[in-house]
């Protein structure tokens, strides 16, 4: 069954509590949380009753978006920790999707990589949708503005349910983009370079730590079959578009410097082995894929850089290196091949 973790409850009578509202007039709910033989994880239903008493008691039909807005770390546990520990917004978003039933098992979340833009789009498992939309998307937003400041800048949010105009103005105001409603799908689309913007707050130490943590807490739930199912789409997806999630990340880099196989598993949340094997099954493979992506940048890069430039941008350790590569690809030396292409504007 659909359920949150109990800090979701928490949190949201916390907020209630820090607005004046007498916590006497929640306990309707909260008595029901309590009678759950002290279970940790609380019904999608009660969650959402809360939220909508939460709209009753504030006189606000934007509680959720107002609640997502002080969302901290710890309302999302060891899950929160690992986020803010992560390398940039890309490994941010697979922990997200891969961990997120831990906490909230109450939706599904898809990631989209386009030509410009990345799209995650969450489907809810409630009809009664609209404030546990506005509260996890402001969250998700409010999160990433935390650690990417200014630099976090938005395309467009989407929800699938009616505003008022006033509503869409309190909300375009606050998201500084876009706001569309009625859509056919609740997202957040922001442009492609977000991805790899480095997080200040990244720790490979305490991220790798919390990593096993989830892992152990995702293997150790008694709802292990269900928070499989939960993620279901986007395990489904990782399996078979693999290939085309690595394509994704390394175009969405600004150069490939540091983008070894390593680098990609890690942020794809699978060993390099895994990666590999999935690859293989995919009729390809990571070095393939990263030639690839090198040749496709070749010729911009040689109109504007030197040959020790480009082959650093490459992600080429060493000049000869590229060397090496380059006259296996062409048949020629870079120097060459650099000349002929100038030629035309000289």
């Amino acid at each position: 069954m659909p359920s949150v973790s109990s800090a979701y409850i928490q949190s949201t009578v916390s907020y209630l509590v820090s607005l004046g509202v007498n916590a006497d007039n929640v306990s309707l709910t909260t008595q029901k949380h309590d009678s759950l033989s002290g279970s940790s994880r609380v019904d999608m239903d009660v969650y959402v009753e809360l939220l909508n008493q939460g709209v009753a008691l504030t006189n606000n039909s934007l509680f959720g978006f107002e609640l997502g807005k002080h969302i901290q770390a710890k309302d999302y546990g060891v899950l929160g920790y690992l986020v803010e520990s992560c390398e940039n917004l890309a490994q941010a978003i697979n922990a997200l999707t891969r961990f997120d039933a831990l906490v909230a098992d109450i939706g599904t979340t898809s990631v989209f990589f386009e030509p410009d833009n990345t799209r995650v789009e969450w489907v809810p498992k409630s009809a009664d949708c609209k404030q546990m939309v506005l509260r996890n998307t402001t969250a998700w937003v409010a999160t990433v503005y935390k650690i990417l400041g200014s630099a976090c800048k938005l395309n467009a949010i989407t929800f699938t349910f009616p505003l008022s105009d006033s509503e869409k103005a309190m909300l375009a105001m606050w998201f500084n983009c876009e706001v569309v409603e009625n859509a056919n799908t609740n997202a957040i689309i922001f442009p492609q370079h977000l991805l790899h913007i480095t997080f200040t707050s990244e720790n490979k130490a305490m991220f790798s730590a919390l990593v096993k943590v989830s892992e152990e807490e995702l293997m150790a739930s008694k709802g292990g079959d269900r928070v499989q199912c939960a993620n279901s789409q986007f395990y489904a997806n990782q399996h078979e578009d693999i290939s085309h999630r690595v394509v994704a990340l390394l175009k969405a880099n600004p150069t490939l410097k540091g983008c070894d196989q390593q680098r990609v598993a890690n942020a794809l949340f699978i060993s390099p082995r895994t990666l590999q094997r999935k690859l293989k099954q995919s009729g390809t493979s990571f070095q393939q894929i990263l030639n690839s992506e090198r040749k496709a940048r070749l010729d911009d890069l040689l109109k504007h850089h030197s040959i020790a430039d480009t082959a650093d941008l490459l992600g080429f350790q060493e000049q000869s290196s590229f060397t090496h590569a380059f006259k296996k690809w062409y048949s020629t030396t870079p120097l060459k091949y650099q000349k002929q292409l100038l030629a035309p504007y000289s």
